[in-house]
């Protein structure tokens, strides 16, 4: 296939590595030189300086191409899903964006185009294991997903490195959580909710509420209790807290004098430097647990940093779902805005995406019990 990425920042230049592996053609776009030169000069990859904003040409570009990804930060993911609508063209999308997908759903369906939102590592592989659950289980009274990547070598205070936007991360500290309660939808401080577990081999950790059921609130409504919660070393939610009761928020207006100072440029600024200090070698940790009236299942997944090809495990997790997603996407049988649990509930789509993720050192253990509760 012939492949458009938009992005070669962190995630996006390891889409274009694994699609290329698979011998696609692949287009890189990208406004940023410095990201352009870091991508792995391959026959099938192509390189081009550009400005998505450019609306018109960039719907131009892309008709040519049989599949378009989206790997921008969370505020562009919308407008690439726009165009991609409007190119007649379909579409993966790891960016997070934080518009309602479902908004694009009845002209993409109109224009036989598939558009996938969320298909990154959590969301994206979480609910594609989700929805394979929801098949096979039938009625699931509640779900739980726990996932983080932290460093391998923290380093205190953070005792975190950003792997992914630090725009993306900050938003996803002060943006609301929302979860399910009975059947309804309960909107909770992100940062609250902290619970504290160890892991052997790794340490003590804790999770606490982010915004990361997203698509799930709409597709699986029939679910009693549903949250989720982001891993990080314990400590770290209420130092991050503190941070932002202390004047620094980005909601909060300019404690500086010199007005052209905003709160969220100086938080973005700190976060940016505290936040890259210590190597690149990091984990992922990802826990679901899904309890139904007459069985219930686990998933647990932890990956490490690749240190052959120098390839974080948050893009391994997140650049390598979407490039799988991507290069069966073509096989789903129906268009519109299809959410990546959908992808689990499909069964031949979820056993390809499964085999591959296999493929690529991936290792999902699955555990289940029958009779009930746990």
């Amino acid at each position: 296939m012939r492949i458009c990425i938009l992005g070669s920042g962190l995630q996006g230049r390891v889409v274009a590595q694994d699609l290329a592996h698979n011998n696609h053609q692949v287009l890189l776009l990208d406004n940023n030189k410095q990201n352009l030169a870091k991508v792995d000069k391959k026959p099938n990859i192509k390189i081009q300086l550009f400005d998505v904003f450019e609306r018109a040409k960039l719907i131009n570009i892309i008709r040519d191409f049989d599949v378009m990804v989206g790997a921008l930060p969370a505020d562009l993911g919308f407008h690439s899903m726009e165009c991609a609508v409007n190119a007649g063209i379909d579409m993966v999308d790891i960016s997070y964006s934080g518009e309602n997908p479902f908004l694009l759903h009845r002209d993409a369906k109109k224009r036989k185009i598939r558009i996938i939102p969320d298909a990154g590592y959590a969301p994206g592989l979480s609910n594609i294991l989700v929805g394979e659950a929801y098949r096979e289980i039938k009625k699931i009274d509640s779900l739980r997903i726990l996932v983080g990547g932290i460093p391998q070598n923290p380093i205190p205070p953070f005792n975190y490195r950003y792997t992914w936007s630090p725009n993306d991360l900050v938003a996803e500290y002060t943006r609301p959580a929302r979860i399910v309660n009975n059947y309804k939808v309960v909107n909770v401080e992100a940062l609250t909710g902290i619970d504290g577990f160890k892991i052997s081999k790794i340490g003590k950790l804790e999770c606490f509420y982010t915004d990361g059921l997203r698509t799930l609130l709409h597709t699986f409504s029939d679910i009693k209790n549903m949250e989720e919660k982001t891993i990080r070393y314990s400590g770290h939610a209420e130092l991050i807290k503190a941070m932002l009761n202390y004047g620094f928020s980005p909601d909060q207006d300019s404690p500086f004098t010199n007005s052209k100072i905003q709160p969220k440029d100086f938080v973005l600024e700190f976060l940016r430097k505290e936040l890259s200090k210590g190597d690149e070698l990091d984990l992922t940790i990802l826990i679901i647990d899904i309890k139904g009236n007459r069985k219930s299942r686990g998933y647990t997944c932890i990956d490490y940093y690749d240190k052959k090809n120098k390839i974080t495990s948050m893009a391994r997790m997140t650049a390598y779902s979407g490039s799988i997603i991507t290069q069966c996407i073509k096989n789903y049988p129906d268009y519109g805005v299809i959410s990546p649990e959908y992808l689990g509930i499909n069964k031949n789509t979820c056993k390809f995406i499964k085999k591959e993720v296999v493929k690529r050192g991936i290792r999902i253990k699955m555990n289940e019990t029958t009779g009930g509760h746990r």
